[in-house]
């Protein structure tokens, strides 16, 4: 069908140069070539409908109007389309001509389901392009307009499942599209489904590939917790030797200092006693000194159980190997659990990790009673030795 309205071909012409002077660059896909094929598709698809000249005018007029709101913003460009159609027809169409132009605008709405024989063909005009085989290349097109404009950007699969999702859910509703168009649809669905399985299998190696790799629980594994445990039973016996020394020095000072008192010492060697009480506080504190710092010694070097719960498989906070929680286990039940911690790997290093973190709780006391005697210690000696000095000058 030809018309030879001299009104379309000016609006071709003021289209083309709205798009070519005010569109952004960044409209790869909607432009004046998306337009021109879909005023094209129009004219395809009329050839089987005996339209009359003016719906044939109000549907092309349409056509040429329905995307140009683009120039302004990708938001509601229906309605801005719609404005520029009025504006520019003005007063050389009839209002209800005019009206039903907007309306053919309007409904090219995604949203919106074609009502009538020319909503329908401008409906499947502007998506004729999914019945193609230029169908990858123009959503292409639309994924980089998106990236530029919206800020929205797609994994290669995301894309391509967008993209069946469209070509599902838009189905052409003329009788003329279908017949020209749909199987090439229906072949681009197939063509991407399987380019959507061919993406997820190249991004499930891809993960299989970035995964961590497991460490082997091999020599290596082993070798770290026998290292772990050697290291905290030498720091054990690190901290029970110097405890010791500790209790045998300060039981030799406090015995000294008991045997002085207790046998009427006399440091001036005159009657059998004191000559000055004044010795006596420093005297009297380093045994109090060293009383407390053999306490804490002892407490160091004093069998210490951490925890005492009943071994249970099922709780992560229990180990079959620290004697706190499998001595109450009767006997029967222990080798039972053992045979069944040696068939599984995870479940062995799990109950050595707690009984290590045990053995460092043990430490962690240990030392700080240490810490504390030898503290306690090394301040009696020095305000002993200091209390003598300070007597012995001052009675000179």
């Amino acid at each position: 069908m030809k018309n030879a309205n001299p009104v379309i071909k000016e609006a071709s012409e003021y289209i083309f140069n709205l798009f070519k002077e005010k569109l952004p660059g960044e409209y790869v896909y909607h432009n004046y070539k998306h337009t021109l094929e879909t005023v094209k598709g129009c004219k395809k698809l009329c050839e089987t409908y005996n339209l009359t000249s003016r719906d044939y005018e109000v549907l092309l007029l349409a056509a040429w109007f329905h995307d140009i709101g683009y120039i302004e913003s990708a938001d509601n460009h229906e309605e801005i389309g719609a404005r520029f159609m009025k504006e520019y027809l003005n007063d050389r169409y009839t209002l209800e001509d005019i009206k039903e132009i907007e309306t053919l605008i309007l409904s090219t709405k995604h949203s919106n389901e074609p009502d009538g024989t020319l909503q329908e063909i401008l409906h499947d005009a502007d998506f004729i392009n999914l019945g193609t085989e230029l169908f990858n290349h123009r959503a292409e097109l639309l994924r980089i307009e998106w990236e530029q404009t919206q800020a929205k950007k797609y994994s290669e699969l995301e894309w391509a499942e967008i993209q069946l999702k469209f070509l599902i859910e838009t189905k052409y509703k003329t009788e003329a599209a279908i017949l020209k168009y749909d199987e090439q649809r229906e072949s681009n669905i197939i063509s991407q489904r399987k380019l959507i399985d061919k993406l997820a299998v190249k991004n499930l190696k891809v993960e299989e590939k970035n995964k961590p790799k497991p460490v082997k629980e091999g020599r290596g594994i082993e070798t770290l917790y026998r290292s772990v445990y050697s290291y905290h039973i030498n720091l054990t016996s690190i901290a029970d030797n110097k405890a010791h020394i500790m209790i045998n020095i300060n039981t030799i000072i406090i015995s000294i200092i008991i045997t002085l008192f207790g046998t009427g010492f006399t440091f001036s060697g005159k009657d059998g006693g004191f000559e000055s009480v004044r010795f006596v506080f420093p005297m009297a504190f380093l045994l109090i000194t060293s009383l407390a710092a053999v306490v804490f010694a002892i407490l160091s070097a004093r069998p210490n159980v951490t925890s005492k719960e009943k071994f249970e498989p099922t709780n992560k906070h229990s180990s079959l190997l620290y004697f706190g929680n499998f001595a109450q286990l009767e006997l029967t039940d222990f080798v039972e659990q053992i045979k069944v911690l040696k068939r599984e790997n995870e479940g062995l290093y799990d109950n050595m990790s707690v009984d290590i973190y045990h053995l460092g709780a043990v430490l962690v006391k240990k030392y700080k009673l240490l810490k504390w005697s030898y503290n306690i210690f090394m301040a009696g000696l020095v305000l002993c030795a200091v209390g003598f000095i300070v007597i012995m000058l001052f009675s000179y």
